[in-house]
């Protein structure tokens, strides 16, 4: 089964009004995909990203008021949910995924750089994921954020995996996810 890159994002709700819109959510949201694989960060990192290639982007794209400035990125991207992007966007990647029956799914979580709050507290808070990798494919097959100061890494975990729904899996995980169900 074939699809578009950008059939996903049908599915994700444009967090702007209407009234003035100049680029669609689809078009701005690919344009981010392709800069990060272009190994840009950030709206500003997009921004340049999209102005560099304004040319290539208006005609692939049809792009009819030109790309989109670093505004419009941080305008969808800081109000876009992200969980409703990841979810789609998993939901899309599993069309190409290969039988994840054989493989071994390690899951683990990571904080997020530059994200605590709270400092030294007892009340210290951070963003972090949590990942399921696959060694025999080298795919990320899920992620998943939470905040510390909110759900614990468990938690997301759990989650993350009844969310792939992978069946006859061996997953392996830090000792800390090996506690009874209470």
């Amino acid at each position: 089964m074939q699809y578009k890159m950008f059939e996903f994002f049908n599915a994700l709700q444009d967090p702007r009004r209407e009234q003035g819109q100049r680029h669609k959510l689809k078009d701005v949201l690919t344009i981010v995909i392709m800069a990060i694989l272009s190994g840009h960060q950030g709206f500003r990192g997009f921004a340049r990203f999209a102005k560099a290639n304004e040319v290539e982007l208006t005609e692939i794209l049809k792009l009819k008021h030109g790309v989109p400035c670093f505004f419009t990125f941080r305008a969808i991207l800081t109000e876009l949910n992200e969980q409703v992007l990841v979810n789609e966007f998993i939901r899309w990647v599993q069309g190409y995924l290969p039988d994840s029956a054989d493989d071994f799914v390690s899951l683990d979580g990571k904080a997020i750089k530059s994200t605590t709050q709270g400092g030294n507290t007892n009340f210290q808070n951070f963003v972090a994921v949590v990942n399921a990798f696959g060694h025999r494919s080298g795919l990320v097959y899920g992620m998943k954020s939470y905040e510390n100061g909110k759900s614990a890494e468990g938690e997301a975990l759990r989650n993350l995996v009844k969310q792939l729904g992978l069946q006859d899996t061996v997953f392996t995980m830090d000792a800390l996810h090996a506690q009874k169900k209470r």
